[in-house]
């Protein structure tokens, strides 16, 4: 074979390896997912992983039937056919809800419970910020307790009134020991489970300890039909005030 042709190979192939090399650098690989596209179990705890900032091309979307006029929700790739499922819990009132408190409206769903000291604060936070954004709007908020064993409808309503929280805006639910787990299992395949880490213990008031609780760290929009149309990361604001916008087009 002449040499020029064994030179021009030879460079081909330099340059094809370079190519590869920046993309797993980067994190992706040729016709694979980026990092940011990639699902990453998040639970709470110091060494929790997060969400990365979500690709736009990967969003819930909002149209209208040109015909009917009649609003079209799509859930974001990978959600299609997830659901929030039948369930029985009390609200902060002592009052008994279930799955048709979902139903025909837009809900922004987070799960959190009173006493954790690790993701739940700043998770509040952060969906406090959404909550305000979003005043005026027929967006609704609720938040699932996930250890019924501590959080009382008592507590909980303690817990609403320390961040000013609208209950009629925003509800929190408890129930029976399993409930929370079973939803978040039925409907996200996501876990929740008791921290084996002994550093992660939580004081109690009463002098007494808890185990941290690992869950979902993320918020989930729920549409009419109980259907999860997206969830954001938190933390990152751009995915909180872009998930934030989608939850506003659905319900308006």
């Amino acid at each position: 074979m002449p040499k020029w042709i064994l030179a021009i190979v030879a460079c081909v192939t330099a340059i094809v390896i370079g190519a590869v090399a920046v993309l797993v650098q980067r994190g992706g690989a040729p016709g694979g997912p980026s990092r940011d596209d990639q699902r990453v179990d998040a639970q709470s705890g110091p060494k929790a992983t997060i969400y990365a900032e979500s690709n736009p091309a990967n969003e819930a979307l909002v149209a209208r039937d040109p015909m009917t006029g009649k609003k079209i929700l799509q859930p974001r790739a990978g959600l299609e056919g997830y659901a929030v499922p039948e369930f029985r819990l009390v609200n902060q009132d002592g009052e008994p809800v279930d799955e048709s408190v979902f139903e025909g409206k837009i809900t922004i769903l987070s799960f959190n419970f009173t006493n954790c000291v690790t993701a739940c604060p700043p998770m509040t936070a952060n969906m406090l910020q959404v909550y305000g954004a979003l005043e005026g709007t027929p967006v609704q908020f609720c938040s699932i307790s996930v250890d019924p064993e501590h959080d009382t409808p008592e507590r909980l309503t303690a817990y609403a009134a320390k961040f000013g929280i609208d209950t009629g805006r925003w509800m929190f639910l408890t129930g029976a020991e399993g409930e929370a787990a079973r939803i978040v299992n039925e409907s996200l395949k996501f876990d929740i489970s008791e921290d084996p880490d002994d550093a992660q213990v939580i004081p109690l008031a009463d002098g007494t300890t808890m185990r941290n609780i690992r869950h979902p760290i993320k918020l989930f929009l729920i549409g009419p039909d109980r259907q999860i149309l997206d969830f954001c990361s938190h933390q990152v604001v751009a995915d909180r005030e872009r998930f934030g916008a989608i939850a506003r087009a659905a319900a308006e």
